[in-house]
């Protein structure tokens, strides 16, 4: 997706939209649905134990002997013709089950807290790609912070530059005085190269994390402040929680095997000899009937496995409490954040104002000769410092602010 796509203006960037292309086009949405493909196709297996079962069956044979009735009859004026030493046969199996214990619904049970795990994993790996756009973006956004600033100072040095000049054509100004002011300005604009090569570097990560292409004018847009999803919840509660359901499944799972299988059973068959054993004529028969199959011996072993799943079940809650605890103490250090950089920003301001009445002193004793352009430099080194220092406690603010609620699970990037 062009950069356009993802800003107000022509070429202007967004953290929301940064944040929902990034989990739009990452491979993990793809993943999404993929595995509710899986899902749908396990289930329809599952389903297809409730449809009857034909099995297909031929088999033709021939004996070496048959029952033979001529030697029990031999004084009776009866004649029974013996079996066929040859014999045929082609029949259809068909059984239906009529109760399985629950196992077909246990089985769609776990399938299905299986797939919602899997989907909550992938939200929370999509969690971690936000936390490394939204690192990237605010480190854009200082990056262009810095090069306005230092690019400002450049510009007001430049027009001090030219003023002193006349100073020095009148003599009220040493020579060495212009030549310090055109070092300071070589390591500005150094300073303005470096940052144009980390600006650089950053869009790439930044391309790649959104799979989009940036214009290099690309201008990074300020977040506001952000929308809040009152709603929002870490994904990984909820895939604690489902993990737990899936052992649940399993646990019923489990007590189905405990309980009798009921079947009803046919078979249609079309040969030679059929239940008619004197019968020397091809002919169909069939068998219809319904049975029932208990293993209800098992040794325990049904009582060990719900054991097993009873001790998973507590280290899953084990593993909540453990991210709990560490995601209060993330939560925590952005608070701590919010207050320290809200301290910093009152404090950046007094000591800004102080630092510009200091350099504008500074100036006019340089213009007058009273000081050297060191001197002056020095001045405005320290005006710049505390420019810059205001301008990144004040993103840094932001950063910990939009941190806290993605932490959280609680930011709307879809508003």
């Amino acid at each position: 997706m062009a950069a356009k796509s993802l800003a107000d203006g022509p070429d202007s960037i967004r953290l929301d939209q940064c944040l929902a292309v990034a989990s739009e086009k990452s491979a993990l949405a793809r993943q999404k649905g993929i595995s509710e493909e899986i899902l749908n196709d396990r289930l329809t297996n599952l389903k297809s134990n409730w449809y009857p079962s034909v099995g297909l069956n031929a088999q033709a044979s021939y004996n070496s002997e048959t029952v033979e009735f001529s030697d029990l009859l031999q004084n009776l004026p009866v004649s029974i013709p013996s079996l066929p030493l040859d014999q045929y046969k082609i029949w259809a199996d068909i059984n239906q089950q009529l109760f399985d214990g629950g196992m077909v619904k246990a089985l769609k049970q776990v399938e299905k807290a299986g797939y919602k795990s899997e989907i909550y994993q992938t939200e929370a790996e999509l969690l971690a790609i936000r936390m490394q756009v939204s690192q990237v973006f605010f480190s854009l956004l200082l990056t262009q912070n810095n090069t306005e600033t230092i690019g400002s100072s450049l510009n007001l040095l430049e027009a001090r530059k030219n003023a002193l000049k006349a100073g020095v054509s009148n003599g009220v100004v040493l020579p060495e005085n212009l030549l310090a002011m055109e070092a300071e300005e070589i390591s500005l604009r150094q300073k303005l190269t470096e940052l144009r090569l980390q600006k650089t570097q950053l869009f790439r990560a930044l391309s790649i994390l959104t799979d989009s292409v940036f214009p290099d004018n690309s201008i990074v847009a300020e977040p506001e402040i952000p929308v809040v999803d009152q709603n929002g919840i870490r994904p990984e509660f909820l895939l604690f929680d489902m993990q737990k359901e899936r052992l649940q499944a399993n646990s019923k799972l489990i007590g189905s095997g405990d309980l009798p299988r009921v079947f009803a059973f046919s078979q249609l068959a079309y040969g030679r000899p059929g239940y008619n054993m004197v019968s020397r004529d091809f002919h169909t028969f069939y068998t219809v009937g319904a049975g029932m199959k208990w293993n209800f011996l098992n040794y325990g072993d049904t009582r060990r496995q719900k054991r097993i799943i009873g001790l998973q079940q507590q280290l899953v809650d084990v593993k909540r409490t453990n991210f709990d605890v560490h995601l209060r103490i993330q939560l925590q250090a952005e608070l701590t954040n919010l207050e320290k950089y809200d301290s910093l920003m009152k404090q950046d301001q007094a000591i800004l104002s102080l630092r510009k009445s200091i350099a504008g002193s500074s100036l006019s004793r340089l213009n007058n000769g009273i000081i050297t352009s060191a001197d002056y430099l020095d001045d405005m080194n320290a005006e710049l410092l505390a420019e810059l220092q205001y301008g990144a406690h004040r993103i840094l603010r932001k950063q910990a602010e939009y941190n806290y609620l993605i932490l959280q699970g609680k930011l709307n990037f879809n508003h």
